[in-house]
């Protein structure tokens, strides 16, 4: 196919995405990006593009250089701005939404990004003082609503006039919406700061079964997924390839959502040999590449079916290849991802020089914090009590399987030891890594660096050593979910 134009090229990757060619697809986005330069008014559709399919690096480099005045809206800069910080880059996020400001202080999408970034760069008091910003100029933005109730206010106490708004907004919210959703969690968040534990309970279980709907899970489909992983999961087909060459080692953190994956990325982070490279699908990408498929997810059936065939040397290596800017010159780093467990055995035997390490945290805990936690496009378990204990349960399962298969590849370490018994842990886990231990890596808190995960607020607070325990005051209604894990671990 002989495609002259950006526009044509883009338009037929999304046609070739749509039939499943997903190398010719990425081939179109490819050469569409050779040809940035020719057609500079598509640069946000063609940046879109390139993060659909994980080629980030690529797509800042056009935003790093792009010039505002072609950008003659707010809206434009606050896209351009909302690409960079997805891709990764906070400071970059924040120079586009200073070019968006300029021309509209009162954009309301980007006052909220700029709360979003400053939280994410750990600046929690511009993170409030923009989202409150945003919500004056529109008190129904549901997104603002929700981030702010994620932030500890300044005294500890909770804010109690934050109920009456959010429940103003849902009055004149178009019920059953992602916007009703997302205010519903809000409400949760706030309800619960304040102890009024009956009311948060409401809000969750209404919030919960808005995203069951509107974010549909398919049990058969992930028992069915988890089942294919332990026949493909065998000591001979986890035999890995000879190791591509690479000039840093990559550090895997897995696990499930809410173990404290992103405590371990912090901790790792702040050693002066690690880079930390946040959550990316950047293994994903060349899974897909190697089964001509995008995949649902991580993973997902087809990706499974396609890919025991697969030159395992080629996806290691375009790995290493995709994710060098990442590492930013550093000997390792980190790719804290935690549905990478289920490609766990797909990284151990593409990757043989790659560190796996998995964060193990009480069940309880752990699917709770899954449950209250609003995910977009992931985790469509988790708003269920009976699939969120099931997918805990394969998880447990699996990384069990793992251990007995390829013994000694990964690292489990529990969340607990990280928070009492910090350096001891950490030291297990810098000698695994084939690190020398740094001290100033437990300074978790520490101003530098960003955090763009769920778990960005709590994680600036420190080693927090008293977060179990949240789900206690709704050990009543949480019955479904204790009662499927308590059965696990007695066998009934």
């Amino acid at each position: 196919m002989s495609l002259q134009s950006t526009a044509d090229l883009l338009r037929a990757s999304d046609v070739l995405l749509r039939q499943d060619r997903y190398r010719d697809a990425l081939g179109c986005v490819l050469q569409a990006f050779a040809l940035a330069d020719r057609e500079p008014a598509l640069l946000i559709p063609l940046c879109q593009r390139l993060r659909r399919f994980n080629e980030c690096g690529r797509a800042l480099s056009l935003i790093a250089k792009a010039d505002p005045d072609r950008f003659p809206s707010a809206a434009e800069r606050t896209e351009l701005a909302s690409l960079a910080s997805r891709c990764g880059d906070q400071a970059l996020a924040e120079a586009w939404i200073d070019h968006a400001v300029r021309i509209n202080p009162v954009h309301a999408p980007a006052q909220y990004l700029r709360g979003v970034v400053a939280m994410f760069r750990g600046d929690m008091a511009q993170a409030r003082f923009a989202l409150s910003a945003c919500l004056a100029i529109a008190p129904d933005f549901a997104q603002a609503h929700w981030v702010l109730s994620t932030l500890p206010d300044d005294h500890g106490t909770g804010d109690a006039d934050a109920p009456a708004r959010i429940r103003a907004s849902l009055a004149r919210t178009q019920p059953g919406g992602v916007d009703e959703a997302y205010l519903q969690f809000a409400l949760h968040n706030a309800l619960h700061g304040l102890g009024r534990y009956d009311e948060a309970w409401n809000a969750l279980e209404h919030g919960c079964e808005l995203r069951g709907t509107q974010m549909p899970h398919d049990p058969r489909a992930a028992e069915a997924l988890f089942a294919g992983l332990e026949s493909l999961y065998t000591p001979e087909f986890l035999e890995p390839v000879v190791a591509p060459v690479g000039d840093y080692t990559p550090i895997f953190i897995v696990g499930m959502h809410r173990s404290g994956t992103t405590l371990l990325e912090r901790i790792l982070g702040g050693h002066p040999l690690v880079a930390d490279g946040g959550e990316s699908y950047a293994f994903t990408a060349q899974l897909d590449l190697a089964a001509d498929h995008k995949a649902t997810g991580a993973i997902d059936a087809t990706t499974l079916q396609r890919i025991a065939a697969a030159d395992f040397t080629a996806i290691g290596a375009g790995f290493l290849d995709a994710s060098r800017w990442r590492a930013r010159g550093r000997p390792f780093l980190t790719e804290k991802l935690p549905a990478n467990l289920l490609n766990a055995g797909l990284i151990a035997k593409a990757l043989p020089q790659a560190k796996l390490i998995r964060v193990v945290r009480d069940p309880m805990d752990t699917c709770f914090s899954n449950l209250r936690t609003f995910f977009t496009g992931a985790a469509t378990y988790s708003h269920d009590q009976a699939q969120l204990a099931a997918h805990f349960l394969r998880c447990e399962w699996l990384a069990q399987h793992l251990h007995r298969t390829m013994p000694g590849r990964m690292l489990d370490i529990a969340y607990d030891d990280l928070v009492s018994g910090t350096e001891a842990a950490v030291r297990r886990v810098f000698d695994f890594c084939g690190l020398p231990f740094a001290p100033e890596a437990l300074d978790v808190g520490r101003a530098s660096g960003d955090v763009a995960t769920a778990s960005t607020t709590s994680v600036r607070e420190g080693i927090l050593r008293d977060r179990g325990g949240a789900w206690r005051p709704y050990v009543r209604r949480l019955q479904p979910m204790r009662e499927a894990l308590e059965a696990s671990r007695t066998g009934v």
